[in-house]
């Protein structure tokens, strides 16, 4: 009986799901909204399933995103040749190029293995791609990192400092607690980036599982390694900072040469030939670079030229490493030495881990340099070697604290100085051209939302994160009041009268900010207040309205066309603002940052009045790192572009009523959520 009852357990026992016995089978666990968790014995197979689960979700998306990071997109489809040869001429694609060949072999490798996913799943399914993206197939590794400078270099950096990207808008809120204001005792997390909800702004959530890591968060589209994640031991999320590492010199030109000091140089010059697809065939288009000791030449007129430095143009920055790094660590020590690889270009680093150590610091490649940081948001004169950058300030000198006295940190795309209080870190203690020192509305309702809430638990803390509330409205409320409203005419009395009664929630159905979007506009941004923000009281100022006269003309304004485009002053915020992505409609909340909303969404005309959601709310994850990791999220638009996927926009309805959804950490958990289920050996 006992020989027989072996019989029968050895072969069930070698049939079994090997996950059970921590050993991971290499396979996607598809969940009901799309995500994959990804199960893989290897690197390679992790990240050759990376790359296998972006194309099933965003296909077409990260073909023609490659095409335009070869400065292609000309040539393949007749588009945007002006981005193509600015990928040149400034140095872009030949700074992504040197990068590559200086990679070390690991991140080569996780480039090489992601490549292979996309062309597999690219050659396994044809009839999922549009036939015009197919032209950039195959991919190849070195796309991904031509991708990666492209975004981070071209659209992050050097389009915020040029005429061109004056709406530039990326963005982010960000949270870390400690375990003081917790009820558990444990520290937690708050992720929430801001960027626009298309192209290459969006994000990818996923779930990667080996033997030695169970890192889960999300990337931009396109990039194989999480960005903003968590493990089981630690989590971080990044902010757009206010580093200033894009500088605009004026060259003085004599002779084809620029002046240095009182010397004349010459140019490094070469020529690259951009193909341009036309109706009637191809042309040739030559594009001249130039390099000067002060950048790439950008435009030239006459004896003078304006050039354009930013950072990594040799290419020995790591930003794939760097997140490799972060994404592997196991504890403070660990993270803290990723960090000091000092690869990524810009962001804020907010940390917790489950140690309860809260961490905050300011990241990115921040040049040495003269003066202060008035003169660098200026076009500076390109004469003088005092002007040159001289290195990067290492991760040991940029602003940075662990464990503040306040148990929290917050940042909202402010600068260093106020992410906790009482400061951890002064503005007198870091050059001056560091970083600016003010505070916006959005920021300072961030402070506020956080700085004295106790006894937190997860679930308070995602109700804290929805809070709608405009800071400006409350700042200027009380002002608004003592307008004699005796001497309004009726239309504008009444537009007092719906302002006052309004609690400065941005919901669905409140009937304040509609008028009091217009009404902010027709106020402005500049001499509104009496006094000034200040640093030694950052929380209440600026404050007291400085000319009520104006105020009023204000209002009389915006009254006058909201009823010109509405019919009536009380209309509901939802009925304007809207949620649509693919077939999917609801009503909007949230609001501009500027108007101090930490709910932070911004919107695109839409005809008729309304208006849709077209950035802001992209991600949002909080994490509370108890002995089991426990964690929220949500990706606003849907973790799908390709046009069939049921994941387009499937979030949305979760988005409208400010719900998160259960992040599927456990094996069972994901299982029971199960949409698909794809074996390693099915991509192959």
């Amino acid at each position: 009986m006992y020989k027989k009852l072996l019989l029968f357990i050895v072969p069930f026992l070698l049939g079994l799901d090997f996950q059970n016995f921590n050993q991971p089978n290499d396979e996607i666990l598809w969940d009901k909204w799309g995500i994959p968790h990804i199960y893989a014995s290897t690197d390679d197979n992790l990240y050759y399933m990376m790359g296998w689960a972006q194309m099933h979700n965003h296909g077409n998306l990260i073909l023609k995103l490659y095409g335009e990071g070869r400065a292609k997109s000309s040539e393949y489809w007749s588009e945007d040749i002006g981005r193509d040869k600015l990928l040149h001429q400034l140095g872009v694609l030949n700074a992504s190029q040197k990068a590559y060949a200086l990679l070390p072999q690991k991140e080569k490798q996780v480039l090489i293995s992601f490549a292979k996913g996309i062309n597999t799943y690219a050659d396994q399914n044809p009839n999922e791609l549009e036939e015009k993206y197919k032209v950039v197939l195959p991919v190849k590794p070195e796309d991904i990192l031509q991708h990666t400078f492209r975004v981070f270099y071209l659209e992050f950096l050097i389009n915020r400092n040029i005429s061109k990207a004056n709406k530039w808008t990326a963005g982010s809120n960000g949270w870390a607690i400690s375990g003081s204001k917790t009820t558990s005792g444990n520290s937690m997390l708050m992720a929430n980036p801001h960027l626009n909800w298309d192209d290459f702004w969006l994000f990818f959530e996923a779930h990667l599982i080996t033997e030695t890591n169970d890192l889960y968060g999300t990337t931009l589209v396109g990039l194989p390694t999480i960005g903003i994640g968590f493990n089981k031991n630690l989590g971080w999320t990044h902010t757009v900072n206010t580093l200033d590492n894009v500088d605009l010199y004026e060259l003085t030109l004599q002779n084809g040469q620029y002046q240095l000091d009182n010397e004349f140089h010459d140019f490094t010059i070469d020529t690259v030939q951009i193909i341009e697809k036309t109706g009637s065939g191809k042309k040739a288009t030559t594009v001249l670079r130039k390099q000067s000791a002060f950048g790439m030449v950008f435009k030239e007129e006459g004896n003078k030229a304006i050039a354009i430095k930013w950072p990594n143009t040799d290419g020995k920055l790591n930003i794939i490493g760097q997140w490799l790094a972060m994404g592997e660590s196991q504890s403070l020590e660990q993270f803290q030495k990723a960090l000091a690889m000092n690869g990524l270009p810009l962001f804020n680093v907010i940390y917790s881990d489950n140690e309860n150590n809260i961490l905050y610091h300011f990241g990115g490649n921040a040049p040495k340099k003269s003066g202060g940081w008035d003169k660098w948001q200026k076009v500076v004169s390109g004469t003088s070697s005092k002007d040159l950058w001289q290195g990067y300030y290492s991760s040991e000198e940029v602003p940075a604290y662990l464990n503040p006295e306040s148990g929290w940190i917050q940042n909202a795309n402010d600068p260093p100085y106020t992410s906790t209080f009482p400061a951890a870190i002064r503005p007198d203690d870091y050059p001056s051209h560091m970083a600016p020192n003010e505070m916006g509305f959005r920021p300072q309702r961030s402070a506020l939302l956080i700085k004295d809430a106790m006894n937190l638990n997860l679930d308070q803390l995602i109700a804290l994160k929805h809070d709608t509330k405009s800071e400006y409205f409350l700042r200027i409320k009380e002002d608004l009041s003592k307008i004699d409203s005796g001497l309004l005419d009726s239309l504008t009395k009444e537009a007092l009268a719906t302002l006052l009664s309004w609690d400065g929630s941005f919901e669905e159905n409140s009937t304040g900010p509609v008028l009091f979007s217009m009404f902010a506009k027709e106020l402005g941004s500049k001499g509104v207040f009496a006094e000034e923000w200040d640093f030694n009281d950052p929380l209440n100022t600026p404050r007291k309205l400085k000319d009520l006269t104006h105020v009023t003309s204000s209002l009389q304004i915006a009254a006058v066309k909201h009823q010109q485009i509405y019919g009536l002053l009380a209309v509901s915020y939802g009925d304007v603002y809207r949620l649509e992505v693919g077939n999917h409609s609801y009503a909007a909340n949230g609001g501009a940052g500027s108007l101090g909303i930490f709910r932070t969404m911004n919107y695109s005309p839409k005809g008729n009045g309304q208006f849709f959601a077209s950035h802001g709310e992209t991600y949002v994850c909080a994490t509370e790192f108890g002995k089991e990791v426990t964690a929220k999220a949500l990706m606003s638009y849907g973790n799908a572009t390709q046009a069939h996927s049921p994941h387009v926009g499937d979030q949305l309805e979760l988005f409208s009523k400010k719900q998160l959804r259960k992040v599927l950490l456990q094996r069972e958990d994901q299982l029971q959520n199960l949409e698909k289920r794809e074996q390693l050996s099915q991509m192959r």
